[in-house]
């Protein structure tokens, strides 16, 4: 197919409308995974409310030297690298949360290059792998809460079966993007 076809093709209203949803789908999973990164890791250190202000106390200092201090000018990595250590993802899940985040650069700063350019497309490989990471980090924190939280005693939970809310938000996204699980 030479040049003027490939972009006739990219430029097709059904194309394009394609485009923006997946571009929409990869730029929101990319904003459903970075504060159960960097947020979560960072309250899960929270000792209390007083006065209306979160208190980190001593406890702040334990974030610090559990997380911070793995790459101290990127809490998103440093965050990363601890959620890799307490098994809530895998290193390699990180290496694809790494190509998440270069490719949400590149969509969201490269929008009219993503809509003619025949040969730049979102990726759907890595917004499949999205659901699964986001899936992944919500059990993660839905068992902590599952462990933690006295209205879960005496029950018996299936961590697997947890679906946060960014979870089925991302899932719904990726089924509107035409993206099953398996990409």
């Amino acid at each position: 197919m030479d040049m003027e076809q490939r972009l006739g093709t990219k430029l097709a209203p059904e194309s394009v409308t394609t485009t923006l949803i997946r571009a929409g789908c990869f730029l929101s999973a990319y904003e459903l995974i970075k504060p159960q990164v960097i947020d979560r890791v960072r309250d899960f250190f929270l000792c209390g409310i007083e006065e209306g202000e979160e208190s980190y106390d001593e406890v702040w200092s334990e974030y610090r030297q559990n997380v911070v201090v793995r790459n101290p000018k990127n809490r998103y990595l440093a965050s990363c690298d601890w959620l890799v250590e307490m098994k809530a993802l895998t290193a390699e899940q990180v290496a694809t949360l790494g190509e998440i985040q270069k490719c949400r650069h590149e969509v969201a700063h490269e929008l009219p290059k993503l809509l003619v350019d025949p040969d730049f497309e979102v990726r759907i490989d890595l917004l499949a792998a999205a659901v699964e990471i986001v899936r992944r980090l919500g059990v993660f924190w839905g068992s902590i809460t599952a462990d933690t939280d006295p209205q879960f005693d005496g029950q018996e939970i299936e961590y697997d079966d947890i679906k946060s809310g960014p979870y089925l938000l991302m899932e719904y996204l990726a089924s509107i993007a035409g993206i099953g699980q398996n990409g």
